[in-house]
């Protein structure tokens, strides 16, 4: 990136205003799920658990290549949601909500 140019981030609520993440990081997790409902348009990723997730990220780090990394992260980021209690109805809700705004376009 040019330098001066800005770059889109994300703010995360940690208790701070700064800035955390470029946007393009968090975007590879957005990828990753919607080339995921392609493959599998139940989402049934959800119903796994986290320690699944962590297995599979694990074998896509050995791999080391920028599509394994971001599958590694994003089936990490999985790992620490369905920990925190975020499963395979919340995941519906979520997907029902973006698919109706998207309707209303």
């Amino acid at each position: 990136m040019p330098m001066g140019q800005m770059q889109k981030t994300i703010k995360l609520n940690v208790g701070t205003s700064e800035d955390l993440w470029p946007y393009q990081v968090v975007d590879v997790i957005e990828q990753v799920m919607e080339e995921g409902l392609v493959k599998h348009p139940e989402g049934d990723g959800w119903e796994q658990t986290a320690d699944f997730h962590i297995k599979r990220a694990v074998k896509h780090l050995a791999k080391k290549t920028d599509e394994d990394l971001a599958h590694a992260f994003t089936r990490l980021m999985m790992a620490m949601a369905i920990k925190g209690g975020y499963g395979q109805t919340e995941f519906d809700a979520m997907v029902a909500e973006r698919d109706k705004k998207k309707g209303g376009r």
